[in-house]
């Protein structure tokens, strides 16, 4: 097992352009920063690729937390999420990428299409070719689970690359489920270190902050209950693929 002191210096070396870019995943559009700002703000070469960003066909469509969020339709949700985003990426100088797959919330019959999500992604990744690439360990949301699940499946192709996974915030609040998922993904053949970042907090509260309507889904009055969980991350070693 590498030391402590050996993950600092590999974190030293993202914040140059050395190696190359450093990619996170982010389920939705709020994901990658709530869990991984201080990490984007330190970072030089930065690309937050976000999976779920599609409008669904039926624009009118209401759901109970886009509701919850204040808002009346899913194209009215979409379009203020993905400006809140890019107001965030922004403060924290990162690229964007939306791949315009649609959110578990807006599916009229059960998800399809894991093998072409995987393929976009595998593109992707051949394109940018990073250094390091970042994604959910997958917690409790239906939309982490799938994709954490699909970046363990294709994570074999990319030998050269240094795998990491976060602990989503707000969701690694309650422990027993970061423990639950850590003991599945050891069953299913991956090992885990934890991965020690050096704290950055520079523009991760203004970043933070961008995302209001997310607070009004949350019942969170601002960002506070985000910027007191600890971000935590973990090397990934992928070792085999999913049965």
């Amino acid at each position: 097992m590498s030391s402590s002191r050996t993950f600092l210096s590999q974190m030293e070396s993202f914040q140059t352009s050395e190696h190359g870019p450093v990619v996170v995943f982010s389920p939705h559009y709020d994901d990658a920063v709530f869990s991984c700002g201080e990490l984007l703000s330190s970072l030089s070469l930065g690309t937050v690729i976000t999976i779920y960003t599609g409008v669904p066909d039926n624009k009118q469509m209401r759901t109970d937390w886009d509701m919850r969020c204040g808002f009346s339709n899913a194209d009215q949700a979409m379009r203020q999420r993905a400006f809140e985003n890019e107001t965030a990426l922004a403060d924290l100088q990162a690229e964007a990428i939306d791949l315009g797959f649609l959110d578990s919330q807006y599916l009229e019959e059960p998800r399809r299409g894991a093998e072409l999500l995987a393929d976009i992604t595998s593109l992707n990744l051949e394109k940018i070719k990073p250094y390091s690439v970042f994604f959910p360990i997958g917690l409790f949301h239906e939309d982490h689970i799938h994709a954490s699940d699909m970046l363990l499946t294709i994570c074999n192709r990319f030998p050269d690359i240094l795998w990491f996974v976060y602990e989503e915030i707000p969701y690694r609040n309650k422990q027993e489920r970061v423990l639950a998922r850590i003991t599945n993904l050891v069953e299913r053949g991956f090992a885990l270190e934890h991965f020690a970042t050096c704290k950055s907090v520079r523009n991760k509260m203004s970043a933070v902050n961008a995302y209001k309507s997310q607070f009004r889904g949350l019942g969170y009055e601002d960002g506070e209950p985000i910027l007191l969980q600890e971000e935590k991350y973990w090397r990934l070693h992928c070792y085999l693929d999913l049965p």
